[in-house]
C-alpha cells in the first residue's frame, strides 16, 4: 500500500478563483514577487515540488501550461485526466493521458509517484478528490486581488470537508499562504 499523500498547491484570488474568465492566469504572475524576493517563510513551489513524485492534472490545466510554455515539473510523471490525445510535454517532460473515476486516477498517480507525494492540480480534479475523500492536504496561497469572476475552486463541491489549519504565513508580495490538512471524519 502506498504512503503517498495527495496534496494540492494552488494560488488563488481572495474570492477563491484559481483562474480568471477564460482560464486567464495573468493575475498569478502580476502579483508574484521577484524570484529573489523573501517568501516570508511559506512553502515555495520549488520546495513543494521537491516532495512530489507525480502529478495528476486535468486536461485544461495541462493545455494552459502548454499555452504559457510553463513546464516546471522536469521529468516527473504527469498524468493528465482526459479522453483525448495529448500534445507531448515540453522540455523533456513525461505526460500521458489517463481516464476513469477519480479513485482509479489517484491510485495510478500514487503508483507513478513511487512512494512520494502526489500533486493534484486543476479545479475540477481537486473538487473530485475532495468529494471522494482522497485529498490529504491543501496549500493555498491567496493573492491580494479579488477577481469577481472566474473559475472558483469550491464551485460544485458536493461534500463537507473538515480541515485543520496550520498558522497562516506571509508569502512575499503581500500574499498569504494557508495550509490545511483534511480531517477524516469517522
Amino acid at each position: 500500500m502506498s504512503t503517498s499523500r495527495v496534496r494540492v498547491y494552488l494560488g488563488c484570488s481572495l474570492d477563491g478563483c484559481v483562474a480568471g474568465p477564460d482560464h486567464d492566469l495573468s493575475f498569478l504572475t502580476e502579483h508574484a514577487p521577484p524570484p529573489d524576493a523573501d517568501t516570508g517563510g511559506g512553502l515555495s513551489f520549488e520546495q513543494f515540488l521537491g516532495q512530489v513524485g507525480a502529478l495528476l492534472m486535468g486536461r485544461r490545466t495541462y493545455q494552459v501550461l502548454l499555452d504559457y510554455d510553463a513546464w516546471h515539473y522536469g521529468d516527473r510523471p504527469v498524468l493528465v485526466a482526459t479522453h483525448h490525445a495529448l500534445p507531448p510535454a515540453p522540455k523533456g517532460g513525461k505526460a500521458w493521458a489517463v481516464q476513469g473515476p477519480i479513485e482509479k486516477l489517484v491510485a495510478e498517480a500514487k503508483a507513478a509517484a513511487s512512494g512520494r507525494d502526489v500533486y493534484l492540480d486543476g479545479g475540477d480534479l481537486v473538487r473530485q478528490g475532495l468529494d471522494a475523500g482522497l485529498v490529504d492536504e491543501l496549500c493555498l496561497t491567496f493573492l491580494p486581488v479579488i477577481l469577481g469572476r472566474g473559475i472558483r475552486l469550491w464551485e460544485g463541491l458536493q461534500n463537507r470537508n473538515d480541515l485543520k489549519f496550520e498558522p497562516p504565513t506571509p508569502h512575499g508580495g503581500g500574499m498569504v499562504q494557508v495550509t490545511a490538512r483534511v480531517v477524516r471524519r469517522e
